[in-house]
This record gives structure tokens, C-alpha cells and sequence, in this order.
């Protein structure tokens, strides 16, 4: 056994000194920035500690397995430990300079034909010239590195017996194995998870610019298109940057904001809004009291699509999300970011488990303090068997929990029991209308759910001064041909209710899951500028537009019409009001529309790149 712990002492000492070598890469990396850094949590160190080991894992896999091996030959793995040292200690320390262009790790676009990687050897000379001391640190790196290395072969390695060998390079394969990953848990560590560890602004501390390379590499990214050479003409077309202004008179100082999510209620459900049979009484009696926006669209198709655009007014304008892209590290705002530096207390509740679609990691990202998940639910007995907890006790827990708030207060609520498999509580089964499609028992049931949270606390001293949001996240199957066309499967609803505060009022006004971030800063009369794929439902903007991505197709909504762009042409055009079903391609008869929509579509897909690409999504 001693021979044994010999062999495991010099192996997992080396793999401490590359640990090492990634931490004081942070501390580095840490020191030429720190003036963009605030309020440093203790948990970036461990959380970088966790990115370090999986980035080590990787990097460093031909060394581990030539040390298995060969673990009595001193030169194979020390020359692969060398190599795997460079690799990890040049992208780590080019960032020391670069991240203050960009404001993020480095990801591979900055190697394809539409980053710097087409320039770099005509730039190289001016880079050594210029960072020359980057040089001189990588070198001071990797020799320290190095030199330790060697300083754990002080004595050779005794030859281990069959056991003993396999009681080594089992547990070491599997420990190795686990690393790869980034942990235990049910996906690969990405880039968003930092987000547990550390604010958003924090987030280029917690990973490594080794793992961000890695991360991206061969992930669809966006490439940059130029359908404007002017700056000045892009702006004039659409322009992202809104400034608001407070007025003398405050409209709703202090007030609380609640945004609720409700899973996959698409318009067609809503009687209210569909002028069908209706699966939520509750929802119906409350847009009776409310402002609803009939006319209103998702930004994408997916859960995970949802929550940038809803909180931080980014759409769903790529093929991967925006939670799961290269650019999750962004520095962004939101809802809750913005309202946190008007001191309120921000919070976000989901009954499915922590870590369910990155909603947690991204919440952190987006200035949410306290994120409420199946973790954190204290009762036992209301799972609902598939996805969480069912929505009735879940919205009783956060009635109680939004009760013991600090005022103001900004709370998300995601729903999820009308969510696939569309699980009812067994003491409702055959309570809610089951109608044509399966989805429409658990709608009814959320909608109940929904009715109940509302009973819980419109007694309370703060329900009276809070603005409700609700939307959904997407829509799900469709009944009518209507709904299920290229513009009706994003019909959600949108409603904004405040007792006594807020009209009663219906408008056929278009209006996006985007436009609720800028509308609720507009709302609460605050002094900010905001980066938005929207504008604000409360202004008297003319030209209200919905946007969204699906099939390598870009879709715009505005006034009667809705385009269809594939990123090179326009590809159809209908008049959606007229033309519920869209069988009538309009794009030859209407050219004028189509140049004009076309114009502007061009103009929202080349901001919204730039802005994920150069980390611009916040106003600087």
C-alpha cells in the first residue's frame, strides 16, 4: 500500500500544480481588471475551482492517461504536461488585455474568418509589441508550472503489483472521468452555471478563458452580417438604445412588480381572448379588470427561449438560445437587475428542479437575488411525479414567501403543471374540462391553481400597490388553423393589471414578450436606458412590431402583415388579419410592404448580432 500511495501522491500532486496554475491565472486575470469587477463573492474562487477541474480534465487528458501508462517514465508525461501547460496558460493570459475589449472570456469565433483570427498574423508583430509583458507573464507561467512539476519526481516510482495498479488507474479513470464533465450533474458544465457562483458581472472571474474556447468550439454562433455600412442609417431604422425619463409626478413609486409565467398557455385557450370556449375562468375574469394586449406574440418556442426575452428583452433570434449560446456570459440587464438598483428585493420561483433549463443560472445572470426551485420547497407530497411540484401548493408557498418581502419587491413566477404529461392532481381528475387536446385538463387546473394564489393575497397590505405581469412562455397544440399558421403558434396573452391603478382596457395593438421589460421601466416612471428588442406598451409608439426565428427563418410582425425573411431575401408576405390561415402569399403584389418590412427586419437581425457578438447589451 505504501508503493500505492507513492503512485497517487505524484500523480494527483501534479494535477494540484496545474489547479495552481489556472488560479493564479484568475488572480492575473483578476488584477488587470479588477476595475470592471464589484463586490467580489467568495464563491467565485471555489465556483473557479469547479471550471478549473473540468478545463483540467480536458486539457490535460494525454498527460493523465501517458501517466497511467507509463507511470515510471519521468519524460512522456512530463513533455505532454508541458504542451497541455501552454495551452492552458496562453488563451488565459491573452485575455489579461483582451477582455477589455470585449468585456467577456474569450469563445472560437474570435478564431473563424469572421473574428480577428483572419488578421491575426498581420497584426501579430503589433500585438508582441504592444503586450510584449503578456509574454514575459506566460513565460514566468509556464516555467513556474514547469519547475514544480519537476520538483514532485524528487524520487523515481516504485513498479505497483496488478492490484495495486488497478487499485490506482480505476479510480483515477473515474475520478478523470467525472472532471470531463464539469461534475455529477445530469448535463456537462457550460458557461451559464456560473452564474450560481457569482453575479453577472462577476462571471468572466469565474470561468477560464481555456474552458470558454473549449465550450464554443463548434457551436452554431452567429456570424456578423452588414446589411448597413452606416451606423448612422442601421440607428435610424431601429435603433435598440431607449432612454426613459421620470416625470414630476411619479405614477407608481415603489411599486412592487410581480411577473408571472404561465407554461404553454397559448391565446387560443383564453376564451377571452380567442372567443372560444375558454379553459381559464380565472384568467378571463381577471383581463375583465386588466390591459390586454389581444394582439400579442412569443419570441420564441421553447421554455428556455423564454426568460431573455422576457426579463432581459432578448429574442429568441438564433438557432441555439440564448441560455445554451456562446454568448450566456454577456453582460446583460433585466427587470430585475434594473429594479435591484432601485432597491428592490428580487426574487424568482419555479417548482422544477434547480438547474431545469439553465432558469436558475440565468435568473442569477439577470440580477435575480433568490432563486425558489423544487430545492428549496419544503413539503413533501406534491411532486408531481414528472417535472416539480404541481402549481396549486407551489403558488401557496410563494404567496407566503412574497408576504414576508422587503417592500418594494420585484417576484418571477414560472408555472409548470401544464407542462407534458399534463399531470392533474389525482383529487382533481375529472374536475377540468379535458376538451380536444390533453393540455387543456392541467391548463385548467393552472388556471385554478392561479385563482387560489390570487385568493391568497388580495387581502394583503402590498397586493393593492403591485403591478401583475402575466404572460405565458410559448404556445403549445392548436385546435384552429388559425392558431396554428406561422404567426399563431406565438399568440400568447399579455396583461398588465394593478387594482385601481390600471384601466380596464382591451387593444389590438401588437405587443411581444420583449416590450415587457421596457414597459414595466416605463410603468414605474424610472430614469433608464435600456438595450431592448421592444419598446413599451405604455408609449405612443406607432409602429409596434413582434420578431421571432424558427427554421432558419426570421418572421416580422407589424401593423396588418407578417414577413418572412430567410437572412438573404424575403420569402413571403401575408396579411395575417385578413389571411388568418396565411395561404395567401402577398410578396409579389405588395412589394412596397415587403421593401419596407424587409428594411426594418434587416436592421433589428444586424443590431441584435452585434450586440451578442461585441457583449452590447447594455448601454454604455
Amino acid at each position: 500500500m505504501k508503493k500505492l500511495g507513492q503512485v497517487y501522491l505524484s500523480f494527483y500532486s501534479k494535477v494540484a500544480v496545474a489547479l495552481l496554475l489556472f488560479t493564479l491565472c484568475r488572480f492575473f486575470f483578476y488584477l488587470f481588471n479588477y476595475r470592471y469587477f464589484s463586490e467580489l463573492e467568495a464563491s467565485i474562487w471555489w465556483g473557479g475551482l469547479r471550471y478549473d477541474w473540468m478545463t483540467v480534465s480536458i486539457l490535460y487528458l494525454p498527460f493523465a492517461l501517458s501517466f497511467i501508462f507509463f507511470y515510471r517514465n519521468k519524460w512522456i508525461p512530463r513533455i505532454l504536461f508541458l504542451l497541455s501547460t501552454i495551452l492552458a496558460v496562453v488563451p488565459n493570459v491573452m485575455d489579461f488585455e483582451y477582455f477589455k475589449f470585449t468585456f467577456k472570456r474569450t469563445t472560437f469565433d474570435l478564431f473563424t474568418t469572421k473574428g480577428i483570427g483572419a488578421d491575426v498574423g498581420s497584426l501579430l508583430p503589433t500585438f508582441i509589441q504592444d503586450y510584449y509583458y503578456l509574454i514575459l507573464i506566460g513565460i514566468l507561467l509556464i516555467l513556474g508550472a514547469y519547475q514544480l512539476y519537476k520538483k514532485t519526481e524528487k524520487r523515481e516510482l516504485p513498479k505497483l503489483k496488478f492490484l495495486n495498479y488497478f487499485l490506482f488507474a480505476l479510480p483515477t479513470v473515474m475520478i478523470w472521468g467525472i472532471g470531463f464533465r464539469g461534475g455529477l450533474q445530469y448535463k456537462p458544465l457550460n458557461v451559464i452555471q456560473a452564474g450560481e457562483y457569482a453575479k453577472s458581472v462577476n462571471i468572466p472571474l469565474v470561468v477560464n478563458t481555456p474552458f470558454t474556447l473549449i465550450k464554443s468550439y463548434g457551436k452554431s454562433g452567429l456570424e456578423a452580417v452588414e446589411y448597413f455600412e452606416s451606423k448612422e442609417e442601421l440607428n435610424a431604422i431601429f435603433n435598440p438604445r431607449l432612454s426613459f425619463y421620470s416625470d414630476s409626478a411619479a405614477k407608481s413609486p415603489n411599486t412592487n412588480v410581480v411577473l408571472i409565467i404561465l407554461e404553454s398557455f397559448s391565446a387560443e385557450y383564453v376564451g377571452a381572448i380567442s372567443g372560444k370556449e375558454s379553459y381559464t375562468p380565472f384568467l378571463d375574469s381577471l383581463i375583465g379588470e386588466g390591459l390586454l394586449f389581444e394582439n400579442s406574440y412569443a419570441n420564441g418556442k421553447k421554455s428556455i427561449e423564454a426568460l431573455p426575452a422576457i426579463l432581459s428583452s432578448i429574442p429568441a433570434l438564433m438557432n441555439n438560445s440564448y441560455i445554451s449560446s456562446k454568448y450566456s456570459s454577456n453582460q446583460i440587464q433585466s427587470i430585475a437587475s434594473v429594479l435591484k438598483s432601485e432597491g428592490y428585493e428580487t426574487s424568482f420561483y419555479h417548482g422544477g428542479a434547480n438547474g431545469t433549463m439553465g432558469f436558475d443560472a440565468f435568473s442569477r445572470m439577470a440580477g435575480v437575488e433568490e432563486y425558489i426551485g423544487l430545492d428549496q420547497y419544503p413539503k413533501e407530497g406534491d411532486f408531481d411525479g414528472n417535472w416539480g411540484i404541481f402549481d396549486e401548493p407551489f403558488l401557496q408557498f410563494v404567496a407566503e414567501k412574497l408576504d414576508k418581502k422587503s417592500k418594494p419587491f420585484f417576484a418571477g413566477i414560472f408555472t409548470l403543471s401544464s407542462h407534458h404529461p399534463y399531470t392533474v392532481p389525482e383529487k382533481y381528475e375529472g374536475r377540468f374540462p379535458e376538451g380536444e387536446l390533453p393540455i387543456l385538463k392541467s391548463v385548467g387546473y393552472a388556471d385554478y391553481a392561479l385563482s387560489k394564489f390570487f385568493e391568497k393575497i388580495q387581502d394583503k397590505d402590498w397586493f393593492d400597490n403591485t403591478l401583475f405581469v402575466i404572460t405565458a412562455d410559448h404556445t403549445a397544440q392548436s385546435m384552429e388553423p388559425r392558431y396554428a399558421s406561422r404567426t399563431g403558434i406565438y399568440r400568447v396573452p399579455l396583461l398588465f393589471y394593478h387594482k385601481g391603478k390600471i384601466k380596464a382596457e382591451r387593444k389590438k395593438s401588437l405587443a411581444q414578450q420583449s416590450d415587457i421589460f421596457p414597459s414595466v421601466v416605463d410603468y414605474l416612471d424610472l430614469d433608464k436606458e435600456l438595450i431592448a428588442f421592444g419598446e413599451s406598451v405604455f408609449s405612443d409608439g406607432e409602429n409596434r412590431f413582434a420578431v421571432n426565428y424558427i427554421n432558419e427563418t426570421y418572421q416580422l410582425i407589424e401593423g396588418n402583415y407578417s414577413l418572412q425573411f430567410d437572412g438573404e431575401k424575403s420569402i413571403a408576405l401575408y396579411n395575417y388579419v385578413a389571411d388568418p390561415s396565411m395561404k395567401n402569399n402577398l410578396l409579389a403584389e405588395y412589394v412596397k410592404v415587403a421593401n419596407r418590412m424587409e428594411e426594418k427586419l434587416k436592421a433589428i437581425i444586424q443590431q441584435y448580432q452585434e450586440a451578442l457578438i461585441h457583449n452590447q447589451l447594455t448601454p454604455r
